[in-house]
């Protein structure tokens, strides 16, 4: 060795080693996989630490050093190796998962390119009538147009079907308008956007079939673009406008997190044109994908009805101009997108007639006389209960609270007789209407029980049910083209300045013995609240 070499070498920082290096490398990747949880995070690193292993354990060789520095070398190049690798198979797998689920949106596409042509064969051999929106899956089994497997989507929890038709759907309709869309698991569904679901895969969006066989993946901020059909209409003349900012992003919320309304849904419940509705969401930040999670083991969701949908499939010239003050809505503990909406009371009758009714139908005492009731709203109290107060023009007056627990939701009713005569035949109507919840949506009152106070209706697949009772049920009964059901109450007789109170009872069941559920609430006590 020359001099010239002999003092470079003298000169060469001793700390600089690249085994050492190499083994600095290979934990500073560990340690970024580990803050990153992503092996990915630290295959940088570790192909430069495996770089440096080999000049180190190279230069070993080359300095016959192997006692001293081999070791780190070897340790380096070992630990990023297994970096590299574990990194390159991290990699894969997401690669390989992210495939899975593109694969499974295609088919599930293709499911409803299949269901679109089915549909249209069918509407051609029935006199271009689209399948009953009641049992529209069967029709189209039964008579061999589709195979069953094509009502399942492949990335969807395992259910008969995953697809639901949209109730306002006709053959004439336009090429644009909704016909099929993804849903959570079920039979025979049918509805709107209420029921639209992009849990299939993975929140990103769903798949969409249109009137004219096209299908489309939409996203979760597309859904208020979608055009839905007849109950589309801009009447507003039943809409309520905000009255300040506040209330706006209040039924904001309750209309797109929870109702899942479409812009010309809310422009029928608040007046407010496209362009104000589009600001006003963009403002609160408002879209059908950022609903908060609610905390596990809560009571049941309840909220006031905001209107701007009509709450019933059919007998529709029953309920013109439902007003939303006597409406709420109970959220099924299984889907949170599904709902009832109770009407309490809709229709009060007396000794002199009818008294009150939550909608335009027959004339009531007051509309004989010309006399318009005011627009009232419900109270929302912190702990969720809802309660309103109304008092009619001769004195009468009643008020319903409302209370949600985890097991079931408390009802109360009561009616004052604030006039100088005697009340009798003092007889309730309440509603509790299926439209919104799914697998309930069948027009048929072959599913439902009646065994006075209660009144339950069964889902499509026979499991799942609602229940209602009042105390002091005077008419158990349901009405098939709403779909709807009631267990109407009646008052005893009210002398002058005399008030009484009744109880009523909304809860949901999962199982087969019915009568034994009827048997359980029975022994809670409920009439006695």
């Amino acid at each position: 060795m020359s001099e010239k070499e002999n003092n470079s070498q003298k000169q060469r920082p001793e700390s600089f080693r690249p085994s050492t290096v190499s083994l600095g490398l290979a934990f500073g990747a560990l340690l970024m996989a580990g803050l990153c949880g992503d092996f990915f995070a630290g295959a940088p690193a570790a192909i430069i630490g495996l770089a440096f292993g080999i000049i180190g354990l190279y230069q070993s060789k080359k300095n016959k050093e192997k006692a001293v520095n081999a070791a780190p070398s070897i340790y380096g190049i070992v630990i990023n190796s297994l970096l590299i690798l574990m990194a390159v198979a991290f990699f894969n797998s997401h690669n390989h998962i992210h495939t899975r689920e593109h694969a499974y949106r295609i088919l599930c596409a293709a499911n409803l390119r299949e269901l679109g042509i089915a549909i249209h064969f069918y509407a051609n051999d029935n006199n271009q009538n689209y399948p009953s929106v009641n049992n529209w899956c069967e029709l189209l089994i039964e008579s061999n147009y589709i195979p069953e497997k094509a009502l399942v989507c492949r990335s969807g929890e395992e259910a008969r079907c995953h697809y639901a038709i949209n109730l306002n759907i006709k053959p004439n309709s336009p090429y644009d308008v909704v016909l099929l869309f993804e849903t959570k698991g079920g039979w025979n569904q049918f509805g709107g956007p209420e029921i639209l679901t992009f849990e299939n895969h993975k929140g990103k969006g769903c798949n969409v079939l249109f009137n004219d066989g096209s299908v489309r993946f939409v996203k979760p901020q597309e859904v208020g673009e979608l055009k839905w059909g007849v109950q589309e209409s801009t009447n507003v003349t039943n809409a309520r406008m905000p009255g300040n900012d506040k209330e706006l992003e209040y039924w904001l919320k309750n209309m797109v997190w929870y109702h899942r309304f479409t812009n010309k849904e809310i422009r029928a419940a608040t007046r407010l044109t496209e362009k104000e509705i589009i600001a006003a969401k963009e403002n609160f930040n408002i879209r059908t994908d950022n609903r908060p999670k609610r905390a596990v083991d809560v009571p049941l969701l309840v909220m006031p009805y905001p209107g701007g949908r009509h709450p019933r499939i059919g007998f529709l010239d029953g309920a013109i101009d439902p007003q939303r003050e006597t409406k709420f809505s109970v959220f099924t503990p299984w889907d949170a997108n599904s709902y009832v909406v109770v009407d309490v009371p809709e229709a009060i009758w007396s000794n002199l007639g009818l008294t009150y009714l939550a909608h335009t139908h027959i004339d009531t005492i007051w509309t004989k006389q010309g006399i318009e009731l005011p627009k009232l709203e419900w109270n929302s109290r912190a702990d969720g209960t809802l309660d309103i107060e109304r008092k009619l023009p001769n004195g009468i007056a009643f008020g319903v609270k409302v209370k949600p627990t985890k097991e079931a939701v408390d009802m109360e009713l009561w009616l004052k007789n604030g006039t100088n005569q005697k009340l009798s035949d003092l007889r309730i109507q309440n509603c509790v209407m299926t439209k919104m919840a799914a697998g309930f949506e069948q027009q048929t009152n072959d599913n439902k029980v009646l065994t006075n106070p209660y009144v339950a209706c069964r889902d499509s697949d026979g499991r799942r049910w609602i229940i209602t009772a009042w105390e002091n049920c005077n008419n158990p009964w349901g009405n098939d083209k709403c779909p709807c059901f009631h267990s109407d109450p009646k008052f005893p007789d009210l002398e002058p300045g005399q008030m009484h109170r009744l109880h009523g009872w909304l809860s949901f069941y999962v199982g087969t013995n019915i009568k034994g559920e009827f048997g359980r609430i029975e022994a809670t006590g409920w009439q006695k609240k």
